[in-house]
Formats: structure tokens, sequence, C-alpha cells
């Protein structure tokens, strides 16, 4: 929805685990002109914490998400 001053984001994100610490995520925008894009993460931890280092962390995307 778009009103004068106001423009509106929609966001969706819908997460599943994999094999191990790996999990998968699938985020949607939608914007007011009807377009819209999809993105997947995956994510997994270290080996100290069970994983096996295949992917980014959790906490790697939420600090370069705070650096954007």
């Amino acid at each position: 929805m778009s009103t004068h001053g106001v423009y509106e984001v929609t966001f969706e994100a819908q997460a599943r685990t994999l094999d191990g610490m790996r999990k998968l995520a699938v985020i949607r925008v939608q914007r007011p002109a009807g377009s819209g894009e999809a993105y997947t993460l995956v994510c997994d931890e270290g080996p100290h914490l069970g994983g096996d280092g295949s992917a980014p962390t959790p906490l790697t995307y939420f600090v370069a998400g705070v650096a954007f």
C-alpha cells in the first residue's frame, strides 16, 4: 500500500532445518508496485557447536545486516 508520504514494504521469512546444524531461509520482499524478490540464505555453525562450517553462521548474517 502506498499513500502520501508512506512507502510500505512487506517481508516474509520462512526457515527450516537441514542436516546437522544447517538451516535454510527464504526471504520474500513485496513492494507497492507489485514487484517482489526472493532470497535464499543457508547458515551453519562451526565444528565447535556441532556444525561443519559449510555456510556463514546466523550471527554472521546479523552482523552483516547491522553493518549495512
